[in-house]
């Protein structure tokens, strides 16, 4: 029931200044519930990966995930994974999310950005996306419901962050988490 395409988009295509060959080399995929939103059994969603390869090394991984249930502010979530462990302007352990701290908003629009040198926990609750929201009946409202391991309702339109970010001021560190 679910609709998955493959692309390969040159979305970014630098020339390499040692060679002749391109530097980034950029591949999409999206997966959606179309079959099931053309029925209105389900509102549209959808899943976008993409990965990003630097001189034929492995970049980036990232998903976009969304669930249109709004015509505005419908609920999307970034993921993002950075593959930065060889180099030498970065330490590659970041681990940050926006929104970040308790009772905070937007309740629609959430991002997740890590490096490969995060630890275990940070990473599967940051791949721990909710797919049922691909085919639950009303779709899922808020950035709580697509990834539930790292955002949680708190109020109606608020949402506190399950997982310390990098960009926690030292303020919300010694707040605890909400369960």
């Amino acid at each position: 029931m679910l609709h998955p395409t493959y692309q390969h988009l040159p979305l970014r295509s630098y020339r390499n200044t040692v060679g002749s060959s391109l530097a980034f080399c950029d591949y999409e995929f999206l997966v959606t519930n179309r079959i099931l939103s053309a029925f209105h059994f389900a509102p549209r969603a959808e899943l976008r990966a993409s990965v990003r390869l630097f001189r034929g090394s492995l970049d980036m991984i990232s998903v976009q995930y969304s669930s249109v249930v709004f015509k505005e502010n419908s609920p999307i979530v970034y993921v993002q994974e950075d593959f930065c462990a060889d180099r030498t302007d970065t330490t590659c352990n970041h681990f940050a999310l926006n929104p970040h701290g308790r009772d905070v908003t937007p309740t629609w629009n959430g991002i997740v950005e890590f490096g490969e040198l995060a630890t275990e926990k940070e990473k599967r609750a940051a791949w721990a996306l909710n797919l049922n929201c691909m085919t639950a009946f009303h779709g899922c409202n808020d950035i709580s419901m697509l990834l539930p391991t790292i955002w949680k309702l708190t109020t109606p339109g608020a949402v506190s962050s399950r997982m310390r970010s990098s960009a926690h001021s030292i303020a919300e560190s010694s707040q605890p988490l909400p369960e």
